[in-house]
């Protein structure tokens, strides 16, 4: 029906632009002829005969629009675009978001392989798909690692509890981007791309780390982790429309991770040049300048950023007060040599900083 109206449509226009190709006659009795533009457009010279191909054009395309061929294409053309709107778009939709919730999976069994020690996977176990792709997973934990390398900045164990937190925010936002009715998407191309490749630089860092031995610092673990930030924090760079809480806690706990990875490394490597090995206090107080610096100095900060400089910052002191109490050199004796220590002292001011940023109310 909306085929054989718009053909006739057609045919009356054509008929009105023959019209008035014509001439017509004034109360005066002079015959004027006035040309149509649009006629002349494709008739230069209108004539009889140039009228006569117009009309025959007009019919024959009313007469096309009854033909049952014309009908079934016009049929299919309106069905494959309910089609492309309602299925195949979302289809494609979900499947950009693919890449990402793969990377996310994968980084999850990288992590809890790296807590629990499961280690590379032993002769006669089952060759499951968990056990393939944790095999390269050293027997290294998290809490041995810190072990073997202490550092006076170290946080406590509870602080890292915020990578399952991280991988919840991750699922969530990527899911109700991939699912969210309308056209409108939550997460562009780039913003899971950039998602994709910091999991997969994640899951680097947490196998480089996880083969690390006594003596034996692995100088990826340094290099590969600072890539995470970069990459998660590419769509906060880019002023998103939305609120990324999964970018912003995954960029700003990792980017006190990389530094962290750079005090062990100036501390128990060694390795890079014009610094070389530095001893625990010195290591500290360059971590807590880059910090200061990249962290709690920045203007216009998240919530999500302070409230993981504050929950970093009181995991560092924790460490380290507990860990003077559980050395039994007493109470007074412990307190008074973390008075005279110039980075505990720093890490208390650093923590007021980040107390007193808690509560305000500039945001990003």
């Amino acid at each position: 029906m909306r085929a054989c109206t718009s053909q006739l449509i057609s045919l009356f226009l054509a008929l009105l632009t023959v019209a008035h190709t014509d001439a017509f006659q004034l109360n005066t009795g002079r015959r004027i002829r006035i040309p149509s533009k649009s006629f002349q457009r494709f008739f230069p010279n209108p004539s009889s005969s140039s009228k006569s191909v117009v009309l025959s054009q007009a019919a024959t395309s009313l007469e096309d629009s009854k033909c049952p061929v014309t009908q079934f294409g016009n049929r299919v053309t309106r069905n494959l675009g309910r089609a492309d709107k309602y299925l195949l778009s979302r289809l494609i939709r979900i499947a950009n978001h693919v890449p990402a919730l793969m990377s996310l999976s994968y980084f999850g069994l990288i992590s809890m392989a790296s807590m629990m020690s499961m280690g590379p996977m032993k002769a006669g176990c089952d060759a499951t798909l968990s056990n393939v792709l944790t095999r390269t997973v050293g027997a290294t934990t998290n809490a041995e690692f810190a072990a073997l390398f202490p550092t006076l900045v170290t946080p406590a164990s509870f602080v890292f509890l915020v990578w399952p937190m991280i991988a919840v925010l991750q699922l969530i936002t990527v899911s109700v981007s991939a699912l969210l009715p309308g056209e409108e998407e939550i997460l562009s191309q780039s913003d899971l791309s950039a998602l994709t490749i910091a999991n997969l630089c994640s899951s680097a860092w947490l196998v480089s780390s996880s083969n690390a031995m006594a003596g034996a610092l692995p100088l990826s673990s340094f290099l590969v982790l600072p890539l995470v930030p970069i990459f998660t924090g590419y769509p906060l760079r880019n002023k998103p429309k939305y609120i990324l809480w999964a970018f912003q806690v995954y960029s700003s706990f990792t980017t006190i991770a990389s530094m962290l990875a750079f005090t062990v490394e100036i501390q128990h490597g060694g390795r890079i040049p014009l610094i070389g090995k530095v001893g625990a206090e010195v290591a500290s107080l360059l971590f807590l300048s880059l910090y200061s610096l990249s962290s709690l100095s920045v203007v216009n900060k998240t919530g999500a950023k302070r409230l993981v400089n504050f929950g970093a910052l009181s995991g560092i002191l924790y460490n380290r007060v507990t860990a003077v109490l559980a050395s039994g050199v007493g109470a007074l004796s412990g307190f008074g040599s973390l008075a005279l220590s110039v980075s505990f002292l720093g890490t208390v001011g650093c923590w007021f900083w980040s107390l007193k940023e808690l509560f305000s109310s500039s945001t990003a």
